[in-house]
């Protein structure tokens, strides 16, 4: 469960980043913005092929 709630946490900053990225900077920064979103993304992933691999012991 605890795979699950880590890709609940990666998603939520995904979409802080971006709405960070928009509305308080102006799109300023959305290059940054966007490599970071890629890269929690790919941490969101990890987190997923984690939990199907322990679910799947189960």
């Amino acid at each position: 469960m605890k795979y699950l709630k880590g890709l609940y946490v990666v998603m939520a900053v995904m979409v802080f980043v971006n709405l960070t990225s928009e509305y308080i900077f102006i799109g300023e920064y959305s290059a940054i913005a966007s490599s970071v979103i890629v890269l929690l993304f790919i941490f969101g992933t990890i987190f997923f092929v984690n939990a199907r691999h322990y679910l799947s012991k189960k």
